[in-house]
This record gives C-alpha cells, structure tokens and sequence, in this order.
C-alpha cells in the first residue's frame, strides 16, 4: 500500500537523481507537475483517484491543453508520464496514449510498482536506502523555491568525482611525500612555464588535481562543491565538466603568459570558470534575483578574503578561468540560439588562444631546475637540491647554471675538488658560459694557480664583456701578476 510519504518521496527522487524540477502544483498539492527540459519530458504526480473515469478525466485535461502547458514550460514536450498513487482497485488496461502525443499513465498501489519504474539500479538503491526521513521532509525538499538550495539538491556526480579524485591525489601525496615542496609538485605534474614550452602540455591538466596543503584543497573543494553542483544542476553533467576543464585551460595559459619562475597548482582556474559560468546564466534568463546574487557574492567573498592568507595564490588563473568560463557557456548557449554570436565568441576564443601562445612562446623562459635547486640550497636542503641537480640532468634540462650550482654543492657536501671537477664538465659541455669560467677563475685563485684563473677570467669577459664581477676579478688578477713582477 502507498502513503503520501511515498508520493513525495517520488517526487524528491525525480527532482534530485532526474533532473525535474517543479513548474506546477494545485491548492492541495496532491497534484505535482514536472519538467525536464532537456529531455522534453513531464511527469505528473497525483495522490488518489478513485475510477478509471477519473482518470481518463485527467488524461483528457493533459490532451486538450497543449497549447496552454507549452506556454507554460516554455517548450513543446515530446513525452509525458502520470503517475497516480492510489489505494483503490479499479481497470487501468489501454489507458496510455500515443497521438497526437505520447502519454503514459502508470497507476501506483504499492511501493515495489515504484521501485520497478525507476531508470536503473544505482537510483533503485538510494531511493531504497532514503527511509527513514518523513513526508514533511521530502515535501518541504521538493517544493523549496529557494534558488542557491533547489540546485544544491540536486544529485550531481561529475562534481562528487572530481571532489574524490581531487582528494584521492592529495591524500596519496600525504602518504607517500615527505612534504609538498615544489620539487615534489614538479615531478608530479605541477604547471610550469619552463617544461610547457619544452613540449610537457600535459601539466595543462594534471595541475589542475594538486594542491599544495589541507588549507588549499578545503578551500578549492567546498567551492567545488558549491559552484559545481550549482552548474551541473544547470547544463547537466557533461557539459558542467566541459565548462570546468575548459575554464581550467584558461586559467593555466593565462598563468603561463605571466609567471615563469613558479609552480603553480590547484583547481582555482577551473573553479572561478564555475562562477563565470553562473554570471552567464543569470546574464541569459535575465535572472537578476537579489537573494541568489546576494548569496554568491557572499561565497565568493568568502573565497577571496581566505586566499588573502594562503601562499602561492594564483591571481592571472583565476581571472583567466573566469573569463574562461564566461566565453565557453556563452558560445555553448549561443550555438542553439544564434549562430552569428557564436562564430564571434568563438572568433575571440580563438584570438585569446594565439595571443597566449605568442606570449607563452616569446617572453624568457626561466630554468625552473635552476631556481628550486638554488631554494632548496638557501633552505639548507642539499639532499634535496642533489637530487634534483640529477634530475634535470636526466631530463636533459640541466644549462650551465646547473652544473654551477652542482659544483656548489659538492663543495659543501664533499670537497672543494669534487666541486671544481663539476664545474670543468660543465664547461666541457657549455664552453662559452660565462659562470663556469668565472667560478673556476676563482677556485684557481683560492689554489694559487694563477695562470689558470687568468685563462678563465678571460674567458668569461668573452662571454658577457659588461659584468662588473668579471672585470674586478680580471683586475685583481692583472693587479697581483704585477705585484709580483
């Protein structure tokens, strides 16, 4: 036997896991109308009837008010489904209709009838699992008109994975790291302007799954949580990752048009392309309620003032992925709407993606290598910046700066030869760099081989004739063979 916590249950169940959403109810609310616009579908719910004439009554009111329910949804509906609860026993053979639309009238006695009409087994087991709230709760669910709280009640699982894949990739990062440096976050996939324009793009995307402590996948994740399910509620699931992975690009190009000597990380990007997204929507239904914007504006601010006290804040990504998502749900709702406005959007998209690239591809890069070693070194991390010297050896990034700074540490850590035999293969390798003639120049000196550190130090003047350390060192050497003489 159903009860009318059943009826409303239905209802919650179709609103959370199906994407409807409430366009009518009667005084009594034991009439409740459906739609899903996407699919162009209504179902309506009725809590009793007590004849087949009754209910072909109901079918007739559906038959003979097309015109007035188009109006009403704001689109032709191409499917409907009544769904009536009720306890009494009456025919409800060939009632279903197929012209001039499609109608199915399903009449529910017992609770297993709902159970066999739901779409599959996941949605089988939830609305299974769901027993222990009461009718007024899964009414006062159904019928909130609060706009922030409808599309937060919605089910949405592209949110909920990337959520579980964002904190997955973190929690084994806790496990297996010893600490998020930035040598870490590097080998791991973080955004880096030296290793894109040396042909890694990958890291276009996998930085947008790090994060660099608890304080920054908190933050990202309750935003996600909010702005995600807002905008898959919305457009829907696969169009919600769309927008998400493109606004992430977004905010990683802009990122490397402007910051070449960082790492940067973080679901930031993809996220503020979430609020832009929601600006758009609210631009194209011309939906300007106070109370929604009122309630973004106040999470947004929320966002900023906590980045305000967290390091490594991406500014040119998030402003990026704004714009992003902005550009990507227009040109999405332009494409149904208005071809002309698409091609424009898409013109700009383009534009803005060329113009990225010329920047990305034309301003000095930065040996990323080179300035984490050189951290790792005023950090008192010489194991660490070791590794690290091997590392961009083996990737082949290592410049004559590396090989600098390798022989650095080996003079600390080992001995004053090792760290001279470092320098000479370097300059084995970079014969015309300045640095390593000018480091050997001096370790000469220290060892009272002048004529070798003359040879050096005029080596280095070949290489950068305007130094001013070159040309002090040359003189205090040319000064002491004076002396001497």
């Amino acid at each position: 036997m159903v009860t009318e916590k059943h009826y409303w249950k239905c209802i919650y169940t179709w609103i959370k896991y199906l994407n409807y959403h409430v366009v009518h109810k009667n005084q009594d609310t034991n009439e409740v109308w459906l739609a899903n616009q996407r699919q162009r579908s209504v179902v309506i719910f009725k809590y009793g009837a007590n004849s087949t004439q009754e209910v072909r009554f109901d079918k007739s009111r559906i038959l003979e008010n097309q015109s007035n329910i188009t109006g009403l949804l704001g689109f032709e509906p191409k499917y409907y489904e009544l769904l009536i609860f009720t306890d009494k026993t009456f025919t409800d053979e060939n009632l279903n209709e197929h012209h001039p639309i499609n109608l199915k009238i399903k009449i529910i006695r017992e609770e297993n009838h709902i159970e066999r009409m739901l779409p599959n087994v996941f949605i089988k087991q939830f609305y299974k699992r769901n027993t222990k709230h009461t009718k007024s709760y899964y009414k006062q669910r159904a019928l909130n008109t609060n706009p922030i709280e409808k599309h937060m009640l919605k089910f949405s699982p592209v949110t909920y994975s990337l959520i579980f894949i964002n904190v997955i990739i973190w929690l084994s990062m806790v496990l297996f790291l010893n600490r998020f440096s930035d040598l870490k976050l590097l080998d791991l996939g973080g955004l880096v302007h030296f290793n894109v324009v040396h042909g890694e793009w990958y890291r276009l995307v996998t930085s947008i799954f790090l994060h660099y402590n608890f304080e920054h996948i908190l933050m990202n994740m309750l935003s996600l949580f909010i702005f995600g399910k807002i905008v898959e509620s919305i457009v829907g699931h696969w169009r919600m990752l769309v927008i998400y992975l493109v606004a992430g690009l977004f905010g990683n190009f802009a990122s490397l048009s402007f910051n070449t000597d960082t790492v940067s990380v973080g679901a930031s990007g993809a996220i503020f392309g979430l609020i832009g997204a929601i600006f758009t929507f609210m631009y194209i239904g011309h939906q300007y309620n106070r109370k929604l914007i009122g309630q973004l504006l106040i999470v947004l601010i929320i966002m900023i003032g906590l980045s305000l006290f967290m390091q490594n804040i991406n500014i040119v990504a998030h402003i990026g992925g704004f714009i992003g998502g902005l550009l990507i749900t227009l040109m999405g709702y332009y494409f149904k709407v208005n071809k002309t406005y698409f091609w424009i959007i898409l013109i700009i998209i383009l534009i803005l993606f060329l113009a990225a690239q010329v920047r990305i591809f034309t301003i000095k890069e930065d040996n990323i290598y080179n300035s984490i070693i050189t951290k790792e070194m005023k950090n008192g991390h010489y194991d660490d910046a070791k590794d690290m010297v091997q590392h961009t050896i083996n990737k082949s990034y290592a410049d004559d700066e590396t090989y600098y700074l390798n022989g650095l540490i080996k003079t600390t850590q080992d001995s004053k030869a090792e760290g001279i035999a470092s320098w000479e293969r370097g300059l084995r390798l970079f014969p015309d760099s300045g640095i390593l003639n000018y480091q050997l120049a001096i370790a000469n000196r220290s060892l009272d081989n002048s004529d070798k550190a003359k040879k050096y130090i005029k080596n280095a003047l070949k290489a950068d004739p305007n130094n001013r350390d070159y040309i002090n060192l040359n003189k205090e050497l040319s000064d002491s063979s004076d002396s001497e003489n």
